[in-house]
């Protein structure tokens, strides 16, 4: 009877660690389940950050043809303010008057830089330049692979990931590919390969 006893209590151990095993596994499963669901959330805001931000900018200047009033006599920083108090960069980007996305990396609005025929760089204020940074791998993935395209039109003249890194994907219109450099539309094998496996990725758009 005693002995019963016992083969019963040590049953019923066993039976109750193998319960909070389970438990516990499901509750590691549901916090990795959380955890990816709340980082594809993220990465749908930052989409979102990149198109807004971009359309608001294009939007107000279209009609002047340029974007030298974002820029001209303006440090990067100052741009940054600028965007904030006009309204056209998303109020959560902003913090302290400087630019942010939703992951927490920097984004940069810059003029963009062209060379002459004697090699001096000037600043040509028919395109700019957008730069998203601290991209998880999926961010930059899928930022890579937005489709800028409307009625067989696009605002986007060049995209480079991780620019100055063994990394590097420039990628450019048809008509304007340079040597080595890819065209749109981007192919996902060659974004894949540029995505570094880390949350420090980069992503330069060049818009008109």
């Amino acid at each position: 009877m005693f002995l019963a006893k016992r083969n019963q209590c040590g049953a019923t151990m066993v039976e109750a660690i193998g319960v909070l095993t389970v438990v516990v596994m499901l509750g590691v499963g549901s916090i990795k389940l959380v955890g990816n669901l709340y980082s594809i959330f993220k990465q749908s805001l930052v989409v979102n950050e990149l198109k807004d931000l971009q359309k608001n900018i294009s939007g107000r200047y279209k009609f002047e043809g340029n974007y030298k009033e974002l820029f001209e006599n303006k440090t990067p920083e100052e741009t940054s303010k600028f965007l904030c108090d006009n309204k056209m960069a998303p109020y959560q980007m902003c913090i302290d008057g400087l630019l942010y996305n939703r992951m927490g990396g920097e984004v940069w609005i810059l003029p963009f830089e062209k060379i002459d025929a004697s090699g001096n760089s000037y600043d040509d204020y028919t395109k700019y330049s957008m730069i998203f940074s601290g991209l998880t791998d999926r961010a930059c993935a899928e930022l890579a692979q937005t489709n800028w395209y409307m009625q067989k039109k696009s605002d986007v003249y060049q995209m480079i990931i991780n620019y100055d890194t063994e990394n590097e994907l420039v990628v450019d219109l048809p008509y304007n590919q340079q040597n080595e450099s890819k065209i749109f539309p981007v192919v996902a094998q060659d974004v894949m390969s540029a995505c570094h496996k880390d949350d420090n990725n980069q992503i330069e758009w060049v818009f008109f």
